[in-house]
């Protein structure tokens, strides 16, 4: 079935019309119904410069076009508000210091969180480079869970150096 849809002034009055006509019938209009009472063709109605459609029920769409090419991007927005105030959950704990009065003897330092904290990181602090060569400095597991603290060994090379292990723990209350 083929439809002509129209548009145009005399159009709206035809449908005001046909509407009034049907309400005092006691008739609901439908826009098929008031379609149908239009005149079939721009002709019939002088002076009228309408604009005039045509498709059919099973047709309203034709084929898709081609996908156009990508549009500039556009400006960036304004920022967002500001987030609320963090807390720190961070602490650093610092070992004892690790020194020996014999040459070529190991020392070690360790640090350990407190509770059941893990540690995030860790290192080390020399008293003399030249007196101390570090050999290890890693974070201290126990069994398969995370880090609990920092350990960090030395071998004194000469009288006077010392090592002292940190760690920065992470408060996981």
């Amino acid at each position: 079935m083929s439809r002509t849809i129209r548009s145009s002034r005399t159009k709206t009055a035809m449908l005001v019309s046909a509407g009034t006509v049907a309400a005092l019938l006691s008739v609901v209009p439908s826009t098929a119904a008031a379609a149908d009472t239009l005149p079939a063709s721009t002709a019939e109605l002088p002076g009228s410069s309408a604009l005039v459609m045509s498709f059919d029920d099973d047709d309203r769409r034709g084929e898709r076009g081609e996908r156009g090419e990508r549009g500039e991007r556009g400006p960036q927005g304004p920022p967002g508000p500001q987030g609320p105030e963090g807390e720190l959950d961070t602490y650093v704990v610092t070992g004892p210091v690790a020194t020996s009065d014999v040459i070529g003897t190991d020392v070690t330092s360790t640090a350990l969180c407190l509770g059941n904290d893990i540690a995030i990181g860790g290192g080390y602090d020399t008293t003399d480079l030249l007196s101390i060569d570090v050999e290890d400095s890693a974070p201290v597991f126990v069994g398969t869970g995370p880090a609990t603290g920092w350990r960090a060994t030395a071998s004194v090379l000469a009288l006077g150096g010392s090592i002292t292990a940190y760690a920065v723990c992470h408060d996981v209350e």
